[in-house]
């Protein structure tokens, strides 16, 4: 075998394998050229695509001539232009699929030639809707626990003062005093105060559930 020969069946091989790499991923993979027509894709970009319009995308087509409602066509054109001027940059779609809102992060990236010159963009899309849920509950969770922290610190600190300070007033030397069961009375009022609180702080750190 001559050295073209060689040559000629390791760009065979190379693109073979380069085929089983990029379908060998449930992500979605694609290449634009300049003019956003698509010079390669994966079988996952094109089931993606299809769950989406309802028709195939695939090599030769343009990109953005696939029956999105005008406000995705015109955020993707804008991440395509910024991205064939040379610099990459990510966005978060959300889309409602099988009556389900979900997340999904598209990367755009400027393919440069050997003289630096923009000659397409390359793209790939992960669903990160269960990042974005997990993300959301531990929001949740923090503003529970900031709400429950601003109960802590302000609506205990009232009735525990009463406590502490209507204790010291108190006759030791004679429990008869009528003096003695006014603080008593306090007391008890204060405690279910503080008892109405802590009841509120055990009903939200329960609202709060386990970590995610």
């Amino acid at each position: 075998m001559t050295n073209k020969e060689n040559n000629i069946s390791q760009v065979f091989a190379d693109e073979k394998n380069l085929r089983l790499l990029i379908n060998n991923t449930d992500d979605p993979i694609w290449l634009v050229d300049t003019s956003c027509t698509i010079i390669e894709c994966n079988e996952s970009f094109k089931k993606w695509v299809r769950h989406f319009i309802g028709r195939d995308l695939g090599k030769g087509d343009h990109v953005l001539n696939n029956g999105l409602d005008k406000l995705y066509l015109d955020k993707f054109e804008m991440c395509y232009q910024v991205a064939l001027n040379g610099k990459a940059l990510k966005s978060v779609e959300d889309m409602q699929v099988d009556n389900q809102l979900r997340y999904t992060s598209v990367s755009f990236n400027p393919v440069f030639d050997d003289a630096h010159k923009v000659i397409g963009v390359s793209c790939f899309a992960r669903d990160i809707t269960e990042q974005r849920r997990h993300l959301y509950k531990i929001e949740e969770q923090n503003l529970a626990l900031r709400e429950i922290a601003f109960i802590e610190s302000h609506k205990i600190r009232g009735p525990v003062a009463t406590i502490l300070g209507l204790a010291q007033f108190f006759n030791n030397d004679d429990i008869t005093d009528d003096v003695n069961r006014e603080i008593m009375d306090g007391i008890v009022t204060a405690s279910k105060q503080l008892d109405l609180v802590i009841r509120e702080v055990v009903k939200k750190s329960n609202e709060i559930g386990p970590l995610p």
